[in-house]
């Protein structure tokens, strides 16, 4: 990814946050804490790391997909472009999107960069890319594996990240989705009322609901919680309570410091 790539991406980004922002004053799914400044300041801060981090790891995987020695199933089934580019979106939403996400809610040792992200005492906009570098890391391990052993089109890559940047920014946002509506639209696709599911301090909660594009993940593997709970929910961990006033910082060092090594079982 060039720079003007780059450029292009993030100002997308920044739209589509200021849009989301404008909707969340709008229509409100629950009440922004006292402390929403100082918070929004570190998530914000947060944010330009994520960016910039996924630039890096973005440009090496689109530039593994175009490699000429880029083969695998995918690349050798002869079916076209647009099949391959499909099931390509469904392995990277599987890889990337669930089973990464899944087994850092198992590993202790994973949890302490995750739980920067669950440790938001309130979930909005800019929660989205609240994510450890550490984290970013992984996760990328989990669209170049694919990539490289089924030989997934760019087009897919290119196609996915729109798709996930685009959603992961309306699942966070803190905005009121009729609950109807919500349920029928999860059925295929994870809505804001499901993710807001998976940010609950109710452990039970927190270890469901993990994809990030498509639900059918959760739902065929038994860890969908239903999107009704969205209402009322409690945000955060009980053992990050400090985290709610901490800077970009204090987020970064967070993993580091002395404290639990996991709050969410293995699931």
């Amino acid at each position: 990814m060039s720079l003007r790539e780059f450029v292009t991406n993030s100002a997308f980004i920044v739209v589509l946050l200021g849009i989301l922002t404008a909707a969340e004053l709008a229509i409100p799914l629950a009440m922004a804490p006292n402390h929403g400044a100082r918070r929004r300041r570190a998530n914000l801060g947060m944010t330009v790391v994520t960016l910039v981090f996924n630039w890096g790891l973005i440009s090496a995987a689109a530039s593994s997909a175009a490699s000429p020695q880029n083969t695998g199933l995918l690349s050798a089934s002869g079916l076209p472009l647009a099949a391959q580019t499909v099931l390509g979106i469904v392995v990277l939403d599987f890889a990337y999107g669930y089973l990464a996400h899944r087994l850092m809610h198992a590993s202790p040792f994973l949890w302490k960069f995750h739980r920067v992200h669950h440790a938001d005492a309130f979930v909005d906009v800019t929660t989205t890319y609240r994510t450890h570098p550490v984290e970013g890391l992984w996760r990328y391990a989990f669209l170049l594996v694919p990539i490289r052993l089924l030989g997934i089109p760019a087009a897919a890559i290119v196609v996915y990240r729109a798709l996930s940047v685009a959603n992961a920014a309306l699942e966070h946002a803190n905005i009121r989705v009729r609950p109807a509506a919500d349920m029928w639209i999860s059925r295929l696709w994870v809505t804001p009322n499901m993710h807001k599911v998976h940010h609950s301090r109710i452990q039970a909660e927190t270890d469901s609901n993990y994809g990030n594009i498509l639900s059918i993940h959760d739902r065929l593997l038994g860890t969908f919680t239903p999107t009704d709970r969205a209402f009322g929910l409690a945000y955060g961990l009980d053992d990050a309570e400090d985290a709610a006033n901490a800077s970009a910082t204090q987020l970064l060092a967070m993993p580091f410091s002395a404290g639990p090594a996991s709050q969410a079982s293995a699931a």
